[in-house]
């Protein structure tokens, strides 16, 4: 692929991928369908920005940079993977209180991809996405 196909692709992936936060990841019981604007308000947005961020520095000429976009989205998208990692086990009442009572909808964030049997139309689209825009901005980066 030449890199007019792949500025193309990082594009139309881009938009796919900012455009599938909003999409239904998934439905939980009692819950309904959960987006991951839904499950995640805040890091949704960081996502649609680092999309935003890839197509900025092709239209001002640094391509070479787009794998740092992509890069980004992937560490939003595992932080509450990574956060957890990290969390110490012996901890204080209070501690363990709040953790007993995270909601079904931040376990689901934490456990994003590997969730992917439960995912629904939306789901896939955002993981075709996501793999889409990756792969594009990294080969974009080195061509």
């Amino acid at each position: 692929m030449n890199a007019k196909n792949l500025g193309i692709g990082v594009y139309v992936t881009a938009v796919l991928l900012a455009i599938s936060v909003f999409l239904p990841l998934t439905s939980l019981p009692l819950i309904g369908d959960v987006s991951y604007n839904r499950v995640a308000d805040i890091e949704s947005y960081i996502v649609i920005a680092f999309c935003a961020s890839a197509a900025g520095l092709l239209i001002i000429g640094q391509a070479k940079f787009t794998f740092v976009s992509a890069i980004g989205v992937w560490v939003t998208l595992l932080f509450p993977a990574i956060q957890g990692a990290f969390r110490s086990e012996d901890s204080g009442f209070l501690s363990k209180v709040t953790d007993k009572a995270s909601s079904a909808l931040s376990e689901f964030a934490a456990d994003l991809f590997l969730n992917v049997t439960d995912f629904s139309w939306g789901g896939y689209i955002f993981l075709l996405a996501l793999l889409g825009f990756t792969v594009t901005c990294v080969l974009r980066s080195f061509k």
